[in-house]
């Protein structure tokens, strides 16, 4: 069997850093013929872009507007001051890492954007492997509908009235809800417009901008 790459990715409350996880394990020639380690590549051979076994990562951002952005290669090798194991392979990343020719997404302080984001896991050289995978980052509609609901008027609670501030909050919650259901691979246009939506929803209030 040849390596397996898998990773995970979680964004960071302020949406300011995206961290990527390699999960791929270690070799067992039981329980994970897939992993780090012989007869697969090693950890330790990772190398720079232009080596042996370049680790890097592809981006592409499609916003709610369908707008689709293809960043440059990111050379994960750099990111880290070793890899001699496989918990070493963690990687942070921020706007200024995002580069279109020469354009970068942002600076280090500038939360990502909302969209579908298709990530292309790459381990170069014989023996390596690519793993795609596509994940919805909606971290500035998460916060702008919390937001809403920390500042939601309890008054119906005491006075049986509901004001327009606790709809909005309500309904923006259960459109997240429902736009988390959503498979992003098989709904990719549905979950883009469930985003929009949403989005609009939240564009008015000063909790949140686009």
């Amino acid at each position: 069997m040849a390596l397996a790459l898998s990773f995970s990715i979680v964004e960071r409350n302020d949406n300011k850093v995206l961290t990527i996880t390699d999960t791929t394990g270690i070799y067992n020639a039981v329980t994970n013929l897939t992993g780090w380690g012989a007869p697969n590549p090693e950890v330790t051979d990772i190398t720079a872009v232009g080596g042996l076994y370049p680790l890097t990562l592809i981006i592409t951002i499609t916003t709610s507007d369908g707008t689709e952005t293809v960043y440059d290669a990111i050379d994960l090798h750099s990111l880290v001051a070793t890899h001699t194991t496989v918990a070493n392979l963690v990687f942070p990343l921020n706007c200024s890492l995002l580069i279109s020719g020469t354009v970068a997404l942002g600076t280090s302080d500038d939360e990502f954007p909302d969209g579908i984001y298709k990530m292309n896991y790459i381990l170069g050289g014989v023996g390596g492997d690519t793993e795609i995978s596509y994940q919805l980052i909606y971290g500035k509609v998460k916060n702008g509908t919390y937001e809403l609901l920390r500042q939601m008027n309890t008054s119906y609670e005491y006075e049986a009235y509901i004001d327009d501030g606790a709809v909005l909050a309500v309904f923006a919650k259960t459109y997240l809800d429902s736009l988390l259901t959503n498979d992003v691979t098989a709904r990719e246009t549905s979950v883009l417009g469930e985003l929009y939506t949403l989005e609009r929803i939240l564009i008015n209030e000063s909790t949140y901008e686009v």
